[in-house]
């Protein structure tokens, strides 16, 4: 059960891209839901009672399909328990009302639009929360609106169905869709669980096999550095049978290298291994090196959304990420003072206690939609390997802030 139950990180956390894909499709079921209710509200308006009743079932319909908009947009996401519950909230708020609207009117459970958009909505989380969460909206949906067909049939006039009956008949809608959602979610969750599970393990024996193979490297570099240098050095120095100051000067040199070779840029943090790799393109201020304490993910999402930087940068500047542009003449003169010009993106890691942020600015002249477009899927993995996150564009500049906290586990 510890799909259901032990939820380990809703599958927007492990799989940002699919979530990503799949908005356009919520999107449309929300605003699906709007317009069946709509066109149920218009076609039946012969049997509303309360006018007012009725335009406030349409206005709780509208609130919920533009939350559900909000919070399940990939690029400001996770989506958290407080953005479900306030929309599946809307959507029962909805329900009584529309039953509101038609109070009276014999046998109008059947025609009640609002069980049928509250289980649109459940199903339309199925992706983002897990089972306990999509039942627990379920149970409770199904008890409102089983309470208010109950108490229509019980209080209207008579017309030979009992209570009872008509509280389980205006359910089915919300029962179906919910279980669907929950079964979905909890197998969902299960399989990227035991996925997980075997990378982690296919990772820990990576990992020594790396190790391994690093060490070869090391022992590699080291024989081709005394083949190359070295061993003339020294054979130099006994034919001569003599050593100079000339060759104590160099033999310190040699030494230097190979510290340099072998210890120090092999040490670096990985940050500054990527900055060092694009020259003039790419700041980093990791003083600390808390960027090598980022889990695999991490390192791997912060990675991805640097090189899209530094791709657009390139697409700027017309050239290769990591190379000057290159042009004759007065063209080429223009070309690098744009490059000198375009300041690189700046890259700042810190820590304040357990509390760790990346702050990523960039030199960009785009808007909003600009940016979910350039930048909306690697933004979305940031998010969903940090948890906290904040992207704001303005004056020419792109401004990211992405935070979590190690030692405690990320808010669902």
């Amino acid at each position: 059960m510890r799909g259901f139950l032990f939820w380990r990180g809703v599958p927007q956390r492990s799989d940002p891209v699919t979530a990503r894909s799949l908005y356009p499709l919520i999107v449309c079921a929300g605003v699906g839901a709007l317009a069946y209710a709509l066109v149920r509200t218009v076609g039946e308006v012969d049997a509303i009672t309360d006018p007012f009743f009725a335009l406030t079932a349409l206005f709780f319909v509208i609130a919920a399909t533009v939350l559900l908009i909000v919070v399940t947009d990939p690029v400001n996401t996770p989506v958290r328990f407080l953005g479900f519950g306030v929309v599946i909230a809307a959507a029962n708020l909805a329900s009584v009302a529309a039953s509101l609207g038609t109070w009276g009117v014999p046998g109008h459970f059947w025609q009640n639009w609002g069980p049928l958009v509250i289980g649109v909505f459940i199903l339309a989380f199925s992706e983002f929360r897990p089972g306990r969460d999509l039942a627990l909206a379920t149970v409770v949906s199904c008890f409102v609106v089983g309470a208010m067909a109950g108490l229509q049939t019980a209080l209207g006039p008579a017309d030979g169905v009992l209570p009872f009956s008509s509280s389980i008949i205006a359910v089915i809608p919300v029962v179906l869709f919910g279980v669907g959602a929950s079964v979905f979610s909890y197998r969902l969750s299960l399989g990227l669980s035991r996925v997980a599970e075997t990378a982690a393990r296919e990772q820990s024996g990576l990992s020594r096999r790396v190790r391994i193979r690093l060490r070869e490297l090391l022992r590699e570099s080291g024989r081709e550095a005394l083949s190359v240098e070295l061993v003339p050095f020294l054979e130099g120095v006994l034919e001569r049978g003599e050593v100079t100051e000339a060759d104590a000067a160099r033999a310190r040199r040699i030494s230097a290298l190979l510290r340099s070779v072998i210890i120090t840029d092999m040490g670096l943090p990985w940050l500054e291994r990527l900055a060092r790799a694009h020259p003039g393109d790419l700041v980093v201020h990791d003083d600390t090196a808390l960027a090598d304490r980022f889990t695999m993910e991490q390192k791997v999402a912060l990675r991805a959304l640097l090189a899209a930087l530094l791709a657009a940068r390139a697409e700027q500047l017309g050239s290769a990420p990591g190379e000057a542009p290159e042009a004759p003449g007065a063209a080429g003169a223009a070309a690098r003072a744009a490059a000198a010009a375009l300041e690189p993106p700046h890259v700042r890691v810190n820590g304040v206690g357990r509390h760790r942020s990346v702050f990523v600015r960039a030199p960009f002249d785009g808007g909003d939609t600009a940016v979910r477009s350039q930048f909306g899927t690697a933004i979305t993995v940031m998010n969903s390997v940090f948890g906290r996150a904040n992207v704001t564009v303005g004056g020419g500049e792109l401004r990211m802030l992405f935070a979590y906290e190690p030692e405690s586990s990320i808010p669902s």
